[in-house]
């Protein structure tokens, strides 16, 4: 079902690929995305914050967290991350914006075993250097539906994940 839903969604960012139009990423524009994430074992959310920089380069940041665990254990991670993209304004998708970059945060890791009493801060936690492809489909000016896909390969949290939001321009 998930894979499903992330061809579904990739599919819709893409479709605009064929319409000639204007550009929906723009110097001075300051981009607002909460989203969450796919994954199987718990769903992460949160809140990517961007400006951009030039008519192609954005700088921002994103925050997430994942918490999950049962009746004996819990676990969090909350990982803030500052970003840098470029964006593919020059293929000029009516509705569509398209982005690449990388971003490097903390992760910060957090275990509980109430059977043992024992609460604190494990390994895992630490730097998280990451890459990013993104799209975004506008459905109006302002408001934009968005599928980031990411992928770490510093510290504990390596691997690959996706995440869908709603897009707000501000600015």
């Amino acid at each position: 079902m998930k894979k499903l839903l992330v061809a579904f969604v990739a599919v819709l960012v893409l479709s605009g690929a064929a319409l000639a139009g204007e550009n929906e990423f723009s110097k001075g524009s300051f981009f607002l995305t909460p989203q969450v994430g796919i994954n199987s074992w718990s769903v992460p959310f949160g809140l990517n914050a961007e400006y951009a920089l030039t008519p192609n380069i954005g700088v921002g940041g994103t925050i997430m967290a994942w918490f999950w665990g049962d009746s004996w254990y819990s676990y969090s991670m909350i990982y803030p991350s500052v970003e840098g993209t470029y964006h593919f304004t020059q293929l000029d998708m009516d509705k569509v914006d398209l982005y690449a970059g990388a971003g490097l945060g903390f992760g910060i890791f957090s275990y509980s075993a109430k059977e043992v009493g024992f609460t604190g801060t494990l390994g895992n936690s630490g730097l998280i250097l990451g890459i990013i492809l993104g799209g975004r489909y506008y459905f109006t000016p302002t408001i934009a539906a968005s599928l980031r896909l990411g992928g770490s390969f510093l510290g504990g949290w390596g691997g690959f994940g996706a995440t869908i939001g709603v897009t707000f321009k501000l600015k």
